[in-house]
């Protein structure tokens, strides 16, 4: 028996390009597709809007921008409502490459015959702006790895969480293991959701047949810290999330200690880069440090902007 997949993808203000080529790409892919749109301009949601219906997909309109986390919830609840087997989810700007669905059905339907308990697969996803191919994250002892697809032998890597773009998650384990944390608005939903499912017993798998081409951050630099790395650049507004969720995630969330000191070490890493180097860093400094005060006092929810 065929399972149906709903894809439910999150909009705010998206190039109509990108979005054209990956409703084009799904629409062959995927039973039923819902847009949620989280308060884009009048001038792009009527673009969403003739889009939605050229590609027969359901579009609901929040009317703000209400948080990926919110946005994802409402779609995945319209999904339920449909009586689909899995849920997809999708950021504006990912577009997934031929058979990316079937593969992450076939990966997942493989694992679920082999009695192990499935929270969700993903894809290899491809930054579309240098081509590199992303790796799959897991705790090793007391170290962090980024594991790829050369070391592995049946075309699966289990991961501790995998970013929600390109998620496959059988309907089943969003009952189990909840919806999403709406009090984190955007900045690390899908980790929080990830570990809360492994806190559960569910295990996550990347998918190595699966791709999805994406765009992490505004931009991408490469620099040097002991190695050549990648580094996302986000706006100041998004830095403030990153510092406020991850404060959020290592207090509230369960994990490892060695997780919660790897954040934290990120988090000065980072504090240190885009304070020292990446413009306008007085306005970075300033969203840093209130996301990390506010991170620590157990404020969630949107940001509240001074006036």
């Amino acid at each position: 028996m065929a399972c149906e997949v709903a894809a439910v993808i999150v909009t705010f203000n998206p190039v109509v390009a990108t979005l054209t080529e990956q409703l084009a790409a799904l629409r062959i892919q995927v039973a039923h597709i819902v847009i949620i749109d989280n308060g884009s301009t009048l001038a792009i949601a009527d673009a969403v809007c003739n889009l939605a219906k050229a590609y027969q997909c359901e579009l609901r309109f929040l009317g703000c921008n209400a948080g990926i986390a919110v946005a994802q919830n409402r779609g995945i609840e319209i999904a339920l409502q449909k009586d689909a087997d899995y849920v997809l989810l999708l950021d504006h700007d990912s577009v997934p490459a031929t058979q990316m669905v079937a593969e992450l059905l076939r990966a997942d339907n493989q694992l679920r015959s082999r009695k192990i308990h499935v929270a969700a697969v993903g894809p290899v996803t491809i930054d579309r702006r240098n081509g590199i191919a992303s790796g799959f994250v897991r705790l090793q002892g007391r170290r962090v790895k980024r594991n790829t697809c050369s070391g592995s032998n049946d075309g699966l890597v289990e991961a501790d969480f995998l970013i929600a773009s390109g998620s496959l998650i059988h309907v089943s384990a969003v009952r189990e293991f909840g919806l999403m944390n709406e009090g984190f608005f955007i900045d690390h939903v899908d980790t929080d959701w990830c570990f809360r499912a492994r806190g559960g017993g569910g295990r996550i798998f990347g998918v190595c047949t699966a791709t999805l081409y994406h765009a992490l951050g505004d931009s991408s630099q490469r620099v040097w810290f002991g190695r050549w790395r990648h580094v996302f650049v986000h706006s100041p507004t998004r830095d403030y999330y990153i510092f406020r969720n991850t404060m959020l995630l290592v207090r509230h969330t369960a994990m490892p200690i060695w997780w919660k000191l790897h954040f934290l070490v990120r988090l000065f890493q980072f504090f240190f880069f885009f304070g020292a180097f990446v413009p306008p860093r007085f306005r970075r400094l300033t969203c840093m440090i209130r996301g990390l005060a506010h991170g620590v006092s157990g404020k969630a929810g949107p940001m509240r902007v001074r006036q």
